[in-house]
């Protein structure tokens, strides 16, 4: 059985719907024919009853006719009954037919959708992270853990450092998401040397507050990378 088969589309009905009114309409002529010509036959019994009765001698053909027409009236009225009666039989067979089969079809696809509906929303109760969601959450987690290790032991390392060690290269401390400063210093030396811009611009790269001093930015960034001096403000 086809995917599509026993299913009534709207298209469908409508065509099936214009067929059946063809039909009715085609038997609605066949049964005015048939009274019609009944009529005409009623109408020459009806001539024939009224003249007088035959004589003895009148010919046989005439009465022969006369109980032919009563015969053929009697079996065409139970015809047109019957044919009427089984004609609005079939028709609202075929109705009902169609109106239960799109009834069916109807309450099928609701209650997939009303099923498939609770299905889902079970799930998300269930499962309230999706595995990608988690999966996602865990490099994330696992991302930061590792950058965190990495700066730990970058600023143990700086705390070593004194004023006095101006060119001895800084251990990278790493931003949050992982990646270094584009205006990371090599040294000490490197990061006095910055003018007020490049200091403050630093200072944002690595999610610090800037400061419009100068000095306050760069003592900033310093305790940020596990220095233990400062400078003095004057």
């Amino acid at each position: 059985m086809s995917p599509n088969e026993g299913t009534v589309t709207p298209r469908a009905a409508q065509d099936e719907t214009a067929n059946i009114r063809t039909v009715i309409g085609a038997m609605a002529q066949a049964l005015a024919g048939l009274e019609q010509s009944f009529g005409s036959l009623n109408e020459k019994s009806a001539e024939l009853s009224k003249m007088s009765p035959c004589p003895q001698d009148a010919p046989r053909e005439i009465q022969a006719l006369r109980k032919q027409i009563r015969d053929e009236r009697k079996k065409g009225e139970k015809d047109i009954e019957g044919f009427k009666r089984t004609a609005r039989d079939d028709v609202k067979g075929e109705i009902v037919m169609n109106l239960r089969n799109n009834i069916l079809q109807h309450i099928k696809k609701e209650v997939e959708a009303q099923v498939q509906q609770q299905v889902d929303l079970q799930i998300r109760e269930q499962i309230p992270i999706s595995l990608k969601e988690q999966s996602a959450n865990n490099k994330m987690q696992l991302q930061d853990a590792k950058t965190s290790l990495i700066n730990s032991a970058a600023r143990k390392r700086n705390s070593s450092l004194r004023i006095q060690n101006l060119d001895e290269s800084l251990a990278v401390v790493l931003k949050a998401d992982g990646t270094k400063g584009n205006l990371f210093p090599a040294d000490l030396r490197s990061l006095l040397s910055y003018d007020d811009v490049n200091v403050r611009d630093l200072v944002k790269d690595y999610g610090l507050l800037d400061d419009e001093v100068r000095e306050v930015n760069v003592n900033r960034f310093l305790g940020h990378i596990g220095i233990l001096f400062q400078l003095v403000i004057v």
